[in-house]
């Protein structure tokens, strides 16, 4: 922690502490109750389940908040992955759909200026 950081938390440490004498009895009971079965609970978790972010306080530890956000962005990477192999498979033309249109005349001025056209005119 920072020094900024380490002040602010003495700050906000005393803070609570100020209000320690206001709390009545059966509240305090509920905090201690509160805090022993959080310890127990992390006593019992795996080292890595705690040192997880909330993985001591919710018990799903980084599996759920992994899944989730990770199983969408793989399946929109598949989903562009499968958009852009169907765009190129729609795009391209087949050998003989060339010749056809070569020997039919529809092919486009862009092919006539193509510099395969030519190499394959002499073949």
């Amino acid at each position: 922690m920072s020094i900024g950081e380490e002040d602010l938390a003495g700050r906000i440490a005393r803070r609570l502490d100020s209000g320690l004498p206001s709390i009545d009895q059966r509240t305090s009971a509920r905090l201690r109750s509160a805090r022993e079965t959080a310890l127990e609970r992390l006593e019992s978790q795996p080292a890595w389940a705690a040192a997880t972010a909330g993985g001591a306080a919710t018990g799903k530890g980084f599996r759920s908040e992994y899944n989730l956000r990770h199983l969408v962005s793989i399946a929109t990477l598949i989903a562009v992955i499968w958009g852009m192999i169907y765009w190129q498979s729609v795009q391209h033309e087949e050998p003989l759909d060339i010749d056809a249109k070569l020997l039919s005349g529809d092919l486009p001025i862009d092919a006539y200026l193509d510099k395969g056209l030519d190499a394959w005119l002499t073949r």
